[in-house]
């Protein structure tokens, strides 16, 4: 009786060739994806885009801003909630000592600081002053400048133009969603005590220069040192004078 023939497990060299085409393919992807991580806010980064979404906002002052408003300079931009109590005060910490290095650097004409308000419901333009106050910073320097507008206005400048997710998670806790580890609480004088409830979110740190093209983006804005954002700006400034703080 004849035994059936089993069948060949040697590859012809096509079938080799796309078999390793396939499990290349494979270790990209994986690759990516543990690259792409997750923000604090324990929802995926979002892709960087390549160019900053037009807006028409108002800044700390009431007065009207759009993105047509830094015609040739560079903007820093972060995005900030001003009852936030873990990594909103770092970035307004570094925000006031990026000021005092862009200007101690000749540079104040050429960069601008922006953050987007992530509370607009609760968050008044008052409200910005007084937390830019907070951190030591006078409102009506506008090297610094807090935008905010209506919540459908902030809702598709940031989620829709610039994809940066934030938004109220009931079930989630002070600490973040339910098993995570506790956050790192950082002191916030517009709410020490966390009474006020705060929208988790995103917390990257984006860099647009002149034609509002993105030239870097940090994933984790609370962690760029001074020395760090003013080593990317010397790359990016034509003809800058080294700045004065490395």
């Amino acid at each position: 009786m004849n035994q059936p023939t089993r069948p060949s497990l040697r590859l012809t060299p096509f079938r080799a060739l796309w078999m390793g085409m396939a499990w290349g393919g494979l270790l990209v992807g994986v690759l990516f994806l543990v690259l792409l991580g997750q923000s604090h806010s324990g929802h995926p980064v979002a892709h960087a885009r390549m160019a900053e979404p037009a807006f028409h906002l108002e800044n700390q002052l009431g007065q009207p801003v759009s993105s047509l408003s830094f015609p040739g300079r560079i903007e820093i931009v972060s995005f900030i909630s001003p009852y936030c109590r873990q990594a909103c005060p770092l970035v307004a910490h570094h925000y006031v000592e990026y000021a005092q290095a862009i200007r101690e650097a000749g540079w104040s004409r050429k960069v601008v600081l922006l953050s987007f308000n992530l509370d607009p419901r609760r968050a008044s333009p008052e409200t910005l002053r007084k937390f830019q106050r907070a951190f030591g910073w006078n409102p009506r320097n506008l090297a610094w400048e807090f935008l905010t507008g209506s919540p459908r206005a902030i809702d598709q400048v940031v989620k829709g133009g610039f994809k940066v997710w934030f938004g109220f998670e009931p079930a989630s806790t002070p600490g973040g969603p339910s098993g995570s580890p506790p956050a790192l609480i950082i002191e916030n004088p517009l709410n020490p005590t966390g009474a006020i409830p705060d929208p988790a979110h995103e917390d990257p740190l984006e860099i647009y220069g002149p034609g509002h093209h993105l030239r870097k983006l940090y994933q984790s804005g609370s962690l760029v040192s001074t020395g760090r954002l003013m080593k990317t700006l010397f790359g990016l400034i034509p003809h800058g004078a080294a700045p004065k703080r490395a």
